[in-house]
């Protein structure tokens, strides 16, 4: 621009960039000119003209004020006396602070990283400036795209820290946000005697924090269909705290452990409830001898667990076979060698199963006569050995019985 144009400057921030929905204004510096010779127009970034006002706020100084309410980029085009100012059109960018949005910042645990997320995406551009404790502690910032981006710190002392977050230096709606920081580290638990309990029996575990001060504990027991139980915890800090449920369903329950509102090291965690009830032994029919006999043990209403089955008879364990079906179901057999009642004992997680010991009733094949028993297989020397015939329809004049060793020498027999 030539002549009085050489002497026009355009001043303040607003030509650069402005807070939506407030006033605003920049000033042309022009000597030897009038109001009359000065013509603006802003143009919206949704192509609409936006109303100004203009004002002498001084000697050779004149100036425009606006207010918008749009986010974005505007052109501003100054002349005087008709022809165009040095840089004009100028382009304004328009921001708004309270369109930032933070998401909840959660609490915080001693030596690990807390983040939370800025979104600045319908904020438009500008610097975004995040203090913590003042600037006592350090934060780093990650470009997530979109206009927004993840913070995170790592607290290193447990006390309440505050966050601070400017956008062109404007306070962000809701500052200072508040991360409340505990040391987790003095909470220690005893859960491992928690991962198999039984249904409908008391279960506690102790909690211990070190040092004084307070201590803000809760505890919360979720259950397989997502309700929760009734906790008490009883104690204090000097004496240690027992936290106490019952739970009254199979499957596995959560426990989780807050302390100051942060999680506890060691939880959630899972325990395991299981009902020795609920393991359904099905009918045992009649034994022979030499014959396998079968049976199915059914836990799969009992929960998780370890199913124990031993068969004896006359005091003496008899081989077992167990062969999984699925779903939790067990064919069991086995080969009884005597006419005697047979004891089976079941047992689940410890806890014997209803019913049990069971009795199978084991009889010899009328149609032969049996001959059974240990010594048959092995005996000591010297020692007096026994073994029983069944089936004998006769008397005992009638039975003839002959034992010959080594050397087919004959031995007496009683």
């Amino acid at each position: 621009m030539e002549g009085s144009g050489a002497r026009v400057a355009v001043l303040g921030d607003s030509i650069k960039h402005f807070p939506a929905g407030q006033l605003s204004a920049f000033d042309i510096s022009a000597a030897n000119v009038s109001k009359e010779d000065i013509q603006v127009h802003i143009v919206s970034p949704a192509k609409r003209p936006v109303s100004y006002q203009l004002s002498e706020s001084g000697e050779n100084v004149y100036r425009v004020a606006f207010v918008t309410t749009e986010v974005g980029s505007y052109v501003v085009d100054v002349a005087v006396a008709g022809q165009k100012v040095q840089g004009s059109p100028f382009i304004a960018k328009a921001y708004d602070a309270g369109l930032i949005r933070v998401s909840d910042v959660p609490n915080g645990v001693v030596g690990q990283p807390c983040q939370f997320r800025v979104d600045a995406s319908q904020a438009g551009e500008g610097q975004l400036e995040i203090s913590i404790n003042d600037g006592e502690v350090p934060n780093h910032v990650q470009v997530l795209g979109g206009g927004r981006c993840l913070v995170s710190f790592t607290p290193d002392t447990a006390k309440i820290h505050t966050i601070d977050i400017k956008f062109n230096g404007e306070t962000v709606r809701g500052c200072p946000f508040v991360c409340r920081v505990a040391d987790t580290s003095r909470v220690s638990l005893t859960l491992r005697h928690l991962e198999l309990i039984p249904v409908g029996q008391p279960a506690a575990f102790n909690i211990s924090v070190d040092g004084g001060g307070s201590a803000e504990l809760t505890v919360t027991v979720r259950t397989p269909s997502h309700t929760t139980l009734p906790v008490r915890v009883s104690g204090s800090v000097r004496a240690g705290f027992i936290a106490e449920f019952k739970p009254v369903e199979v499957g596995a329950h959560t426990i989780i452990v807050n302390y100051n509102e942060s999680a506890v090291s060691g939880t959630p965690f899972t325990c395991k409830v299981y009902d020795a009830s609920k393991v359904g032994v099905s009918h045992l029919p009649r034994g022979a001898i030499g014959k396998s006999l079968q049976f199915v043990v059914d836990a799969s209403e009992a929960g998780e667990g370890n199913l124990e089955i031993s068969i004896s008879a006359a005091g003496r364990n008899i081989p077992t076979q167990v062969h999984p079906q699925g779903s939790a179901r067990f064919a069991v057999s086995f080969v009884p060698l005597e006419a005697i009642d047979h004891s089976i004992n079941i047992s689940f997680n410890k806890e014997p199963v209803q019913g049990s010991p069971f009795v199978a009733k084991v009889q010899a094949d009328p149609n032969r006569i049996v001959v059974s028993g240990q010594s048959l297989a092995a005996t000591a020397v010297g020692k007096t050995s026994f073994f029983t015939i069944s089936n004998v329809t006769g008397s005992v004049e009638d039975v003839e019985v002959s034992v010959e060793g080594r050397g087919r020498k004959h031995q007496r027999a009683y």
